[in-house]
């Protein structure tokens, strides 16, 4: 069944060194965000579809940096098996640097766990996200 309502989305503040939200590598903060009314079935789907059609760079004029605004990711699924969730994401993923892992890591993370209020894996491509974001 549909739902209609906000989700809340995270974005970074660099420099903010965890003074307005969690800490994020490199000294930033992942700051949350409430999102306009969005239709979805699954909470974490909804959020995370949400987060990832966000191309712009920063949002609007908070300052905050979307570190997934090159990413063209999509939501394949969102597997739930027993307290286990998993977001199945595929697409590709652009990084401007090392900081922008634990960047795009948190933005993707929080964003799942504040739906699912519980921890949520994500898989990219079939990679694990620490996979994922490797650079090697």
């Amino acid at each position: 069944m549909a739902t209609s309502a906000s989700v809340t989305l995270f974005f970074i503040a660099e420099g903010d060194a965890g003074t307005s939200g969690p800490a994020v590598g490199c000294g930033d903060s992942a700051i949350s965000v409430t999102s306009q009314t969005v239709t979805y079935t699954d909470p974490v789907e909804g959020a995370l579809r949400t987060l990832l059609a966000n191309h712009a760079a920063h949002i609007g004029q908070s300052g905050l940096r979307n570190a997934l605004a090159d990413a063209r990711l999509i939501v394949d699924s969102v597997d739930r098996s027993g307290t286990t969730i998993t977001a199945h994401l595929s697409g590709t993923l652009s990084l401007a640097g090392e900081c922008d892992i634990p960047r795009v890591e948190q933005q993707l993370l929080l964003t799942a766990q504040q739906a699912a209020g519980t921890t949520v894996a994500i898989t990219i491509n079939g990679k694990t996200l620490t996979e994922a974001l490797s650079l090697k």
